[in-house]
């Protein structure tokens, strides 16, 4: 009966999807701000959270991507370099605008772009929203009765909780807790976000973020005094996490200045790159990097940004930076022996970023680093150049405990990282590549090329050398590894149109570890291999086909071998995804996808989920509804799942789906008044033949999980 019941609601998915889109539309609804970040954010999104375990927070990407959809950039203008930055137009298709520009004048309509090499129907749509051809009539000169008059406000509030009690809010006697001290979440279950923002012509930007996360404290007299005395000046009232910022740019020969936390990006990111970085989940053929320099951080990650001040100041074709950092990680600190004349030191980094229980709070802030250095370039039409220089200091030698595959990556108190980055702009081609090293360690190299040797098709090259002793915190190069080192690799890439609505893109990345990797017990090698069509089948309908298959070895941890011996394992996955409007109010998103994993020596591990949304955005209604139901069946967590949720603004939802169960999710907006927005979603996940969800403090005694979240805009 149950086989039967799955295969009816498989039948009932594609059938849909295959249906569907036969649905006359009346119209054409204007995009919405989801919208627009839908098309450009959740594709890479998703791939970049089946390729690392780590939780990024992604509400800084969208930050520069909603403020141009509500501040349009002027096409006829500088500031169109934006667009290249953002990724929404590849290196050619700039510089076909640039030239267009050149020899043709101002554009006076969108309609003109359908003119220019390269621009297709996807591209014209996705820069649409965030461009205008309306000249500001505004002046670039700053006052400060202007600044206080048109600078834009936003107030963000959100709060987050999981219903269902799990094993870390139960309670526990006081004679238990003594013994046990973690055995419990010391705050409550609420997750609690505030935000504010000002900003004035993307010339003056401000503001503050603060957060508590789910079992973090935030009246401490509510923590029981045996735990209170052991955490002494640990802890503390009010929220767990706090960041602000204040930055300027464009005034005069200032080209950015940046006060409190901040981010740093530079040349290809190994020398100097804070913050995420999207590598292999972009675009195939779009893996330049084009660094911002300073921008300012608002983001609620406690690990990845700078806090202290930075200036860039530009003279003619030269820029020129200086930057400063003095922050607090988490970590383990070990007493050093007195007797033996040890010094103490940093066995271990966190960076979770959460601090719920004792041992996690005792962690807080114990790590003092101080990073400072300067970066120096030149740029014109054809060639852009640069040269990073930094040193990191820290309080203490950082020696976590040797292992044979961790040995050279030990930076001890300071590290020392310079290099040199270009880029050299051609008719057809563009090449770029950068070279760092650590002083009395190890380089990292990368070099390669972008061309589009025909209209209607790009190719990228791309090698990469990363060697096994080289260390930088604040590198963040392209790769298959989370960390850049101890990696060899080439990948091609290639994006064409195969007719006017069709469109296919594709990569395929050979890699190899000269050293060895955590669980991986010898040098080892893999290759990434992927594949897309796009097919616009009307401005209402569109779908995609992706396969990608990905091998790499790790250890087989067979309990009878004396060696772990590194054996491949390989991850393919075939996904159907179909976009379509059968109405001027009602957009329906289907999805199929499947993965096999296959291991040496062990059976086929299978995974699939299958869902539909139902998004519903009545014109001329202050309020918008999205609805998911999704069915899911991985045998393994090696044939795990992810699919992106419609979420609140500035908030990710990206769940790993595993074991036999079903989700639904509901997420209703509604525009209060024209400067109050308030959003509810509801999120709930079913198991079969599940009595437990989760593990240690996080178990839940039951089948399901809920999530509910509240947030509340306003703009003034």
């Amino acid at each position: 009966m149950k086989s039967q019941v799955w295969l009816f609601f498989k039948i009932l998915f594609i059938t849909a999807g295959l249906l569907l889109p036969a649905a006359p539309v009346a119209a054409q609804q204007q995009d919405t701000t989801s919208n627009i970040l839908a098309k450009i954010l959740i594709d890479r999104i998703e791939r970049l959270s089946e390729d690392s375990e780590n939780a990024y927070d992604y509400g800084e990407i969208i930050d520069e991507y909603l403020y141009y959809y509500e501040n349009p950039i002027q096409i006829n203008s500088v500031d169109i370099e934006a667009l290249r930055k953002l990724k929404v137009l590849n290196n050619f298709q700039f510089e076909n605008l640039t030239e267009y520009l050149r020899n043709f004048g101002p554009i006076v309509s969108m309609f003109e772009l359908s003119s220019i090499e390269g621009f297709d129907n996807q591209t014209i749509d996705l820069i649409r929203p965030i461009v205008t051809t309306i000249q500001d009539a505004g002046t670039n000169k700053i006052n400060a009765k202007k600044a206080i008059k048109w600078g834009k406000h936003q107030v963000f509030f959100r709060t987050e909780q999981v219903l269902e009690k799990s094993a870390g809010y139960q309670p526990i006697e006081d004679s238990l807790l003594a013994k046990r001290p973690n055995s419990t979440y010391l705050g409550s279950p609420q997750k609690i976000y505030f935000k504010y923002s000002y900003n004035y012509r993307d010339k003056i930007r401000a503001g503050f973020t603060t957060e508590k996360d789910a079992g973090e404290v935030f009246i401490k007299n509510r923590v029981p005094d045996t735990l209170q005395k052991l955490l002494g000046n640990k802890l503390k009232n009010g929220f767990d996490f706090y960041s602000a910022h204040f930055f300027l740019s464009d005034i005069g020969i200032l080209k950015s200045l940046a006060i409190g936390d901040y981010h740093l990006a530079f040349g290809q990111g190994l020398t100097m790159w804070s913050g995420l970085s999207f590598g292999k989940s972009g675009s195939s053929t779009n893996i330049i990097k084009f660094g911002q320099g300073l921008k300012p951080s608002a983001s609620v990650n406690e690990t990845s940004f700078l806090r202290g001040g930075g200036l860039t100041l530009k003279y003619k074709a030269f820029d020129f930076s200086l930057f400063y950092s003095n922050k607090f990680f988490d970590g383990n600190i070990t007493a050093g022996d007195s007797l033996s004349g040890e010094d103490e030191f940093i066995s271990s980094i966190q960076e979770s970023g959460l601090h719920r229980t004792v041992d996690e709070l005792l962690d807080k802030a114990a790590i003092r680093q101080e990073m400072y250095g300067s970066h120096v370039s030149f740029h014109n039409t054809y060639l852009q150049v640069g040269y990073t220089a930094q040193q990191s200091i820290f309080k203490s030698d950082i020696h976590p405990r040797i292992y044979p595959y961790n040995q050279f990556s030990h930076p001890g108190s300071s590290e020392i990282n310079h290099g040199v980055d270009f880029k050299l702009f051609l008719s057809k081609i563009a090449f770029f590549g950068e070279i760092s090293q650590t002083i009395h360690g190890g380089t990292a190299t990368i070099a390669g090329f972008t061309a589009q040797p025909i209209s209607f098709a790009s190719l990228t090259f791309a090698y990469r050398n990363y060697s096994k002793d080289y260390r930088n915190f604040y590198s963040n190069g392209f790769g298959e590894n989370s960390e850049t080192n101890n990696e060899i690799g080439a990948y091609i890439g290639l994006s064409t149109d195969i007719s006017p609505k069709w469109k296919m893109t594709a990569y395929a990345d050979y890699f190899k570890f000269p050293w060895l990797r955590f669980q991986t017990d010898a040098p080892s090698l893999g290759h990434d291999y992927f594949l897309q069509f796009d097919h616009r089948i009307n401005r209402n309908t569109d779908f995609y086909l992706r396969f990608r298959t990905k091998t790499k070895m790790s250890n087989q941890n067979d309990p009878w071998n004396y060696i772990d011996v590194p054996v491949e394992y390989t991850k393919t996955s075939m996904r159907f995804h179909i976009n379509y409007k059968v109405s001027n109010s009602i957009e329906f998103k289907d999805r199929a996808e499947i993965i096999l994993y296959d291991e040496f020596n062990k059976s086929t591990s299978q995974g699939f989920i299958l869902f539909h949304d139902i998004v519903y955005k009545p014109i001329e209604k202050p309020y918008e509804l999205s609805v998911r139901f999704a069915i899911f069946d991985a045998e393994s967590y090696d044939s795990r799942l992810y699919a992106y949720e419609n979420d609140v603004l500035y908030a990710f939802s990206i769940p790993a789906f595993n074991d036999k169960g079903s989700r639904v999710y509901l997420l209703y907006r509604l525009n209060i008044f024209e400067s109050i927005d308030l959003w509810l979603r509801i999120a709930q996940t079913w198991y079969v033949d599940k009595d437990e969800i989760g593990s240690g403090l996080d178990l839940i005694d039951g089948n399901k999980k809920t999530d509910v979240k509240l947030q509340l805009r306003w703009k003034f």
